[in-house]
């Protein structure tokens, strides 16, 4: 075989080829032949491990709800094809503002708080976060249409009195022309000549109020609201859309969180200014993981996902359900919930029995313990756990009378509750923050690697080259706008084994394209 090395090289260090035209010929003819015989180095098999940067097992959902909401979510869940975290989350969620401001609880003196909950399902598209929000969100619109039975009565009994007023105005306009004319004092306005309160259906929830429209709503509905999203990241990405994104929509519902007093205090409001004495909601939606890194995660720790309580657990796979889920029972016992006795807008505060208060202080040490050793948000989510336990108690109480509705509504809260309430932030949502905040606080490279990876394998079919270029610049690409961001997960796949660098030219001329050749083992991944 002919040598480089025994080319003649001129002063540069460059071959030469000899003089004679055959031995050109020859000298060609060998390197075409050299050139053919270096193949390309066989493909390694791609780690699969790339697809799945989760190391932290998911944990299952524990024996939490009392009475025969237990069978109740298994149901349907089972119904929805979703694991049950997807319908009990969103039960909680919903009960918790259900009862709303009617109920605090108070375990001491100095320390009250509302049972309303920030709930996160995440998943993957077709994981079934969606149909179990959804069987939740059913019993509350039927639920929404019961209270509004006199909508009709109330909408023209509000015609009536506006009516009213106006003719009383009209009255009280004529007595101040005559005072006037007189030179006496004018009467005041009776009160009865205001015009009254626009007319309001009663709500439970909401799906994309304005900030502006929630605090209305706050105030027409003084037991608190829900707010209930499909997708979680539309919802964070129009944060202050309307308010030139000086942040005061994340401030609202932080303080929303708190059933604390909300006064805007705005000029455009004017007469219309509306101030909600304890402004409370609670949310719950579904977000993909990939979303949690990017949106809920990303900036700095404002303490919105500290307040959430996540659901990341594994997809089931598809089942055909056997039983029918019975919806009555549980739509009459959340009924029970709406009508506890209440006097707005102060709420009832229920106190803790002593083994209550015991068993809660007992997780606050823990949890005291526990933040020592954390860092970044998870460190701020576990800070929240104290006031997780004490909205939940009171929401597990609340949901162990109503189911039968024998007894008089509770006066306090229980050992029970707490102590079950307790045993679940242990075994099931500290384990799963440590899910949901690992792969945040993984590297960049890792994750947008990942994510790459997944949209590789989602194509159908998948593709055999990419361009670096082509999938930053690709409407339904893998959402890594950065060239540099590109380059390193590309970078990354190659060390696992995914890609290669296959550049090539168009039509063999021009700019060079950076090319990456896909291994021909992940096409087996994609189907």
């Amino acid at each position: 075989m002919f040598c480089l090395a025994g080319l003649i090289r001129n002063s540069s260090g460059f071959p030469m080829l000899p003089p004679d035209g055959a031995a050109n010929a020859a000298v060609i003819r060998d390197i075409i032949n050299s050139a053919e015989e270096v193949k390309p180095a066989r493909w390694p098999d791609p780690d699969r491990s790339v697809l799945d940067l989760q190391v932290i097992p998911a944990p299952p959902f524990p024996d939490l709800l009392p009475a025969g909401w237990t069978k109740w979510g298994c149901d349907a869940a089972a119904g929805a094809g979703c694991a049950v975290d997807y319908v009990a989350l969103p039960l909680l969620s919903a009960a918790g503002i259900l009862i709303g401001n009617s109920r605090w609880g108070q375990p001491w003196e100095g320390w009250s708080e509302p049972p309303a909950l920030f709930t996160g399902l995440v998943g993957r598209p077709s994981s079934g976060k969606s149909p179990g929000l959804d069987v939740v969100t059913n019993l509350l619109a039927l639920l929404e249409t019961a209270i509004n039975e006199d909508w009709d009565n109330r909408r023209r009994a509000h015609k009536r009195d506006c009516a009213a007023a106006k003719e009383r105005r009209a009255v009280w306009e004529s007595e101040v022309k005559a005072a006037i004319k007189n030179g006496q004092l004018p009467p005041e306005m009776p009160a009865q000549a205001e015009d009254p309160d626009a007319a309001q259906r009663y709500r439970l929830f909401s799906t994309d109020p304005t900030v502006e429209k929630a605090a209305h709503l706050g105030h027409g509905n003084p037991r608190g609201l829900l707010l209930v999203r499909d997708e979680l990241s539309g919802w964070i990405g129009g944060m202050d859309r309307y308010s030139r994104g000086n942040g005061s929509d994340r401030a609202f519902w932080l303080q929303a969180y708190g059933g604390r007093h909300w006064t805007p205090d705005r000029i455009k409001d004017g007469e219309s200014e509306v101030g909600v004495p304890h402004l409370l909601w609670g949310i719950c939606g579904g977000i993909q993981p990939d979303r949690v890194a990017s949106q809920l995660l990303a900036g700095d720790d404002d303490g919105l996902a500290a307040r959430i309580v996540f659901a990341w657990p594994v997809p089931i796979p598809p089942r055909r359900p056997h039983t029918r889920t019975d919806h009555t029972i549980a739509l009459a016992a959340l009924c029970r919930l709406i009508k506890l006795p209440w006097r707005p807008p102060e709420p009832v505060t229920l106190p803790f029995t002593e083994d209550a208060a015991a068993a809660l202080q007992a997780l606050r040490e823990e949890a005291a313990d526990l933040e020592k050793s954390a860092t970044g948000m998870f460190q701020s989510w576990i800070g929240k756990l104290p006031g997780f336990c004490l909205r939940l108690s009171v929401i597990l109480q609340h949901l162990g009378w109503c189911w039968d509705g024998c007894q008089a509504p509770p006066d306090r809260i229980e050992g029970w509750a707490v102590e079950a309430v307790a045993d679940f932030l242990e075994g099931y949502a500290v384990p799963m923050a440590r899910r949901i905040f690992g792969e945040a606080a993984l590297p960049q490279v890792e994750r947008d690697a990942h994510g790459l990876a997944r949209w590789l394998v989602d194509q159908k079919p998948v593709p055999k080259i990419v361009n670096a270029r082509n999938l930053r610049r690709m409407a339904n690409g893998p959402g890594i706008p950065d060239a540099e961001r590109i380059a390193a997960a590309l970078a990354e796949l190659a060390n696992s084994g995914w890609v290669r660098p296959a550049p090539g030219r168009a039509g063999g001329h021009g700019r060079q394209r950076d090319d990456w050749a896909v291994n021909p083992a992940v096409l087996s991944l994609g189907r």
